[in-house]
């Protein structure tokens, strides 16, 4: 039985939450049952909205498994070929993975096939995506712990990291300029206005202030954070289309056929309609440059007498915009990673402090190279 809990919180809050493991072993018999029609309820109605791949990914379904990994949604392979994504945390409204994942397939994006989705329809008419239908990508290496061992092996190993060691970081940043031109070709071109640029930049100073409460290295660089910002007030004219929203390492999918890029929830810190604005697409190359950071300070700690990691990391990073391809606006892409470095502060010692290491030692590191590239 599929269930659906209403949540109620003594603030007023409310959120709605899909209760999935309620079908631990039954997925395979519920997508059957919506393969035949909508099945009614007391509170509406859940259909099935097949994409062009679930024919072929869907013929033999036995076999239920649930991926290792910690995730925030719930995962479940069917018949090694089939992946479902239940979301957790329902909101009604288009949702940005289910349209962005539908756009994109055909187009050559490094993403997993798209095989449907599956929604509740309530009696007001009000529609809530339930789950992603999606290509299971056999062998594949998901999250953040394998690229930390790769990046920590090679800080044991001392001396400069060669192209070999970093050319993960190349194929990244590569895959990640073939979903953007992907993603110009599946959006309508769009610029950033004066309004928009102001909200940027307004944003940008509310998550330095947030972070400048909780952390000590925001509050006393907070000045000089700021001020390099401002590009971000300026940036009317820069060009937008739908971005990813939260494209960070563990968004990479790592396996023989190459590297595919998953998870286009976006931040989930912020409402479904606010996630599917058109933004400048290099805000995902910003997250990306701050998450290639955050696994050379994490590998650091693997390493006994941990090594400074800047040599990696610059490496990394070098190789990341290389495979990228396209010269970015420097002064722009700065501005985003530090106010991504701000968002990351505040998430880190809201949710998970033991982290809050990465992000603060690599605002610092940040900050000292933008100020190293100015001269005396």
């Amino acid at each position: 039985m599929l269930a659906i809990a209403d949540v109620a919180y003594a603030d007023g809050g409310r959120e709605r939450y899909l209760m999935a493991e309620a079908l631990a072993g039954s997925w395979a018999a519920l997508l059957g049952a919506l393969r035949e029609g909508p099945l009614h309820g007391a509170h509406g109605r859940l259909e099935l909205r097949p994409g062009p791949a679930l024919d072929r990914l869907s013929g033999e379904l036995e076999g239920e498994a649930v991926p290792a990994a910690d995730q925030s949604n719930t995962l479940v392979g069917l018949g090694g070929r089939l992946l479902i994504k239940a979301y957790r945390l329902l909101q009604a409204g288009p949702h940005p993975e289910v349209e962005l994942c539908a756009a994109l397939d055909g187009t050559g994006a490094p993403v997993p096939a798209f095989a449907g989705s599956i929604h509740h329809v309530a009696a007001d008419g009000s529609d809530t995506a339930i789950a992603l239908l999606q290509e299971l990508v056999p062998e594949a290496e998901a999250g953040w712990e394998a690229p930390i061992l790769r990046a920590a092996a090679v800080l044991r190993g001392g001396g400069a990291p060669d192209a070999a060691a970093v050319g993960e970081y190349r194929a990244a940043g590569a895959a990640v300029a073939r979903l953007h031109a992907a993603l110009v070709a599946v959006s309508p071109p769009r610029v950033a206005d004066d309004a928009v640029a102001a909200g940027w930049h307004a944003a940008a100073l509310a998550a330095l202030d947030a972070a400048a409460a909780v952390d000590p290295v925001a509050a006393g660089r907070r000045d000089a954070i700021a001020a390099r910002l401002a590009p971000l007030r300026r940036a009317a004219g820069t060009p937008m289309t739908r971005v990813h929203g939260d494209l960070h390492v563990a968004q990479l999918l790592r396996s023989p056929g190459g590297l595919r890029v998953i998870d286009f929830e976006g931040d989930p810190t912020r409402p479904l309609a606010e996630r599917r604005r058109p933004d400048t697409p290099l805000r995902d190359l910003a997250c990306l440059l701050r998450s290639v950071e955050h696994v050379g300070w994490a590998a650091a700690r693997r390493v006994a007498d941990p090594p400074d990691p800047e040599a990696w990391i610059r490496a990394a990073t070098a190789a990341t915009l290389a495979g990228y391809g396209a010269a970015p606006d420097r002064e722009l892409l700065a501005a985003l990673e530090l106010a991504k470095s701000c968002q990351e502060l505040i998430y880190a010692h809201r949710v998970v402090p033991e982290w809050a290491y990465a992000p603060r030692a690599g605002l610092e590191a940040l900050l000292r190279r933008l100020e190293d590239a100015d001269g005396p």
